[in-house]
């Protein structure tokens, strides 16, 4: 997400904390003041306020993040206009092919994971609800890149850069658009291991209205994402489970 130095620094620091708080577990007020190198009776401030608001809980002098969090995760995925019309369609291609099928959307040029179903054959992962990753490494991010237009594809470049994950990660700009002209070309966009070692991906954006709004894909081992499987039957998969996406999406729109 792009920076900004207009903010309020106090509050910018209690997100700091939930974030430290999310990311390493339960702490004292001792070592996060420690952690983060101001003083205790700063810290208490801030871990004071949160818990008045609910938003950590205290066991045996150590804080940890609450489950309030879940009802503002809950809503915010809830009224996402994708999330209802992909559900049952990310569940439907993680049993059909055994495989991972997950759905991500474009927010503040990342891509987020807002749904996934392991099949019994997936690889696991620890990838969780509201994650972010980069649009240009994978199948995922670059089916939705490649259709949200020149200028963004320029303001998303520019704003994130292109980090080099593995070997395989594209990282020079005019390789990239000329990638993903070849997936407007397509329809569908691939992975290969371009992001996690060992991992291929397939992935088609789902569109409306000529504008994109996320995209459907499916994960697995390099092993299993191979020939013919990789090359024509995952794409036709995916392309099609996008196309019925955009058919629930403007069917439920119009009140059909």
């Amino acid at each position: 997400m792009e920076s900004t130095t207009n903010v309020l620094k106090s509050a910018d620091k209690v997100f700091s904390i939930l974030e430290h708080l999310e990311e390493h577990g339960g702490k004292t007020v001792t070592e996060l003041a420690a952690e983060f190198d101001i003083p205790k009776s700063t810290i208490q401030l801030y871990i004071n306020t949160l818990y008045e608001n609910q938003f950590v809980t205290k066991t045996g002098g150590r804080y940890e993040l609450s489950l309030q969090f879940l009802k503002y995760g809950f809503t915010s995925l809830s009224t996402h206009p994708l999330f209802p019309a992909v559900k049952w369609k990310t569940e439907d291609m993680a049993d059909s092919t055994g495989e991972l099928a997950a759905c991500f959307v474009e927010e503040e040029n990342e891509g987020v994971y807002i749904y996934g179903r392991e099949g019994d054959r997936s690889v696991r992962t620890d990838l969780s609800i509201g994650d972010r990753s980069p649009l240009h490494c994978t199948g995922s991010g670059k089916a939705i890149l490649a259709e949200l237009g020149e200028e963004r594809i320029t303001e998303v470049i520019e704003s994130q850069g292109l980090e080099q994950r593995t070997p395989n990660t594209i990282t020079g700009e005019d390789e990239l658009r000329a990638e993903l002209a070849r997936i407007r070309e397509r329809g569908y966009a691939t992975s290969r291991e371009e992001s996690i070692a060992g991992m291929h991906s397939v992935a088609a954006p789902v569109t409306i209205d000529g504008g994109v709004v996320g995209s459907i894909s499916l994960a697995g081992p390099a092993t299993r994402f191979v020939g013919e499987r990789f090359e024509a039957e995952l794409p036709e998969l995916v392309m099609g489970a996008a196309n019925e996406i955009e058919l629930r999406l403007t069917y439920s729109r119009s009140g059909v």
